[in-house]
């Protein structure tokens, strides 16, 4: 019987629903192999002799995890859905029928991925899907051998996890030796081993189609794309470069049916370098600087004065977060931390959060075109949402497009933001530079051109600076604040 697939949701790619699969199961280890010559003279090296002696390395991952269902065999959170009815059909043979109705939770064995060893003393590292909310994790090994693990960290945000197998007496493991994934290239060679749907082993081999993707996941993804073979099963296992390196650690597929299409992703090693010595202790801790971030586009850039889009723009600042207390402002674009050059939003994610909490940091700034430095006790990463103050609302104004009413408590519940002030848009007409910008029913207007505002009067007054040459908004939307640039007359 093949293995079940772990699939966290559907994406829309142009008019055909592509899932993103999350594997189970891939590994491989290291193997010193001169195939530069080869590749230099032409000839593709035979990956016979770095498989061998990788695979040891290789583990193969299965739980046993408790599931409550309904009377229907319908999953929490997933009633009558594509969810739902994905779910019953892999899940629905471990579960007996209890005689005062509802199912019978029973622990169902699930060969779910792979992973890899990174001591010689069995620490292995796999994803943190794979052993999420399992009750028994087990470890197999190419020379048969079965072991209990436990978890001894993992972090959901980057979809890692570090386990340790209980040994016996005499075992010996091999372990991997761990690559520099930013030295990779597009184009250059990798290889995987894994566990695709239960077998075991098994090596496939391609190149990096892409560096620095995102798919979505979370707001640290950074994903290797490649086209090497990686199905169900290969989750958390690893990926190689020809010199036997580990490069990234497997994760995901886009799929149209569940099966590889040659577009796979895995999380680059760095990453998880840097975390090691936090997993082992058993808790991960980000840095935090308490700032909304959006792009700099050229229009954005156009009405802040700025020279070009690299950075990242400051929507809105949290009260009482390290950014607040350092001075920072929403308008700010933050080019730099530590001397280090922000390009971009993502960019600026990664770096805060590989800053260590109660350190200070120097944040490079650029404010009404000139260039700041300030100085931020960074904190420490609220561990399960993302905790982002709001602060604003729309107004009325036909020649943009836009019609509006002051915000009102009655209309403040109604539509859940939480700013006490500002305009909500009741109509945005087509084909209008609103509805070009993007602006919706219910956005709320809480700046404009520089002006906070409070009232519809405050914002036809703010839009007349405007006239001529086009405005800048502050939005909230579903509690989140960003920038807006409107073309044309206000």
């Amino acid at each position: 019987m093949s293995n079940p697939i772990y699939q966290p949701n559907f994406k829309s790619v142009g008019a055909t629903s592509f899932l993103i699969t999350i594997l189970f199961g891939l590994g491989l280890l290291f193997a010193p192999v001169n195939v530069q010559a080869a590749v230099s003279a032409g000839k593709l090296p035979s990956l016979a002799g770095l498989a061998e002696k990788l695979s040891p390395a290789v583990v193969n991952i299965s739980t046993e995890t408790k599931v409550e269902t309904s009377s229907r065999g319908e999953f929490p959170g997933f009633p009558g859905d594509l969810w739902n009815e994905f779910f019953r059909r892999f899940h629905e043979g471990p579960f007996r029928r209890n005689p005062r109705g509802g199912m019978r939770p029973q622990p169902r064995p699930q060969n779910m991925g792979s992973g890899f060893l990174v001591t010689d003393n069995g620490l292995v590292l796999t994803n943190n899907h794979v052993v999420e909310n399992a009750s028994k994790i087990t470890v197999r090994f190419k020379d048969k051998r079965k072991r209990n693990a436990k978890v001894v960290g993992r972090d959901p945000q980057t979809d890692i996890a570090l386990l340790q197998v209980e040994t016996k007496p005499g075992d010996k493991f091999t372990a991997v030796k761990l690559g520099d994934s930013e030295k990779l290239r597009v184009g250059d060679w990798v290889m995987a081993i894994g566990n695709p749907f239960g077998l075991s082993h098994t090596v496939t081999a391609g190149i990096v189609s892409a560096k620095g993707r995102v798919i979505g996941s979370s707001r640290f993804d950074n994903f290797i794309q490649t086209d090497a073979s990686i199905n169900p099963g290969n989750s958390g296992g690893p990926l190689f470069d020809l010199n036997g390196n580990v490069v990234g650690i497997n994760t995901a597929i886009f799929s149209r049916g569940g099966g590889n299409i040659g577009i796979g992703f895995a999380i680059p090693i760095n990453m998880a370098k840097k975390l090691l010595p936090q997993l082992r202790k058993g808790v991960v801790t980000r840095g935090f600087l308490g700032v909304s971030i959006q792009p700099v586009n050229e229009s954005l850039a156009k009405e802040l004065g700025l020279k070009d889009t690299e950075g990242a723009l400051v929507s809105n600042v949290i009260e009482n977060a390290p950014a607040k207390k350092a001075g920072i402002k929403r308008g700010d674009v933050i080019v730099s931390i530590n001397e280090k050059k922000i390009e971009n939003p993502r960019q600026l994610s990664l770096t805060a959060a590989d800053l260590n909490p109660g350190s200070t940091a120097k944040v490079g700034i650029v404010r009404d075109g000139k260039k700041h430095e300030v100085k931020i006790q960074v904190g420490k990463l609220p561990g399960s949402s993302e905790e982002l103050t709001k602060a604003a609302k729309p107004a009325l104004q036909k020649k943009l497009g836009i019609e509006g009413q002051n915000l009102t408590p009655e209309i403040r519940k109604k539509i859940g933001v939480k700013s006490k002030n500002g305009v909500v848009i009741s109509n945005v007409l087509p084909d209008s530079p609103a509805a070009i910008a993007g602006l919706r029913r219910g956005d709320v207007i809480v700046e404009a051109n520089r002006k906070t505002i409070s009232n519809t009067e405050q914002l036809r007054e703010a839009l007349k600076k405007g006239e001529n040459k086009g405005n800048l908004l502050v939005i909230e939307r579903q509690g989140t604040t960003f920038y807006v640039a409107l073309e044309g007359k206000g």
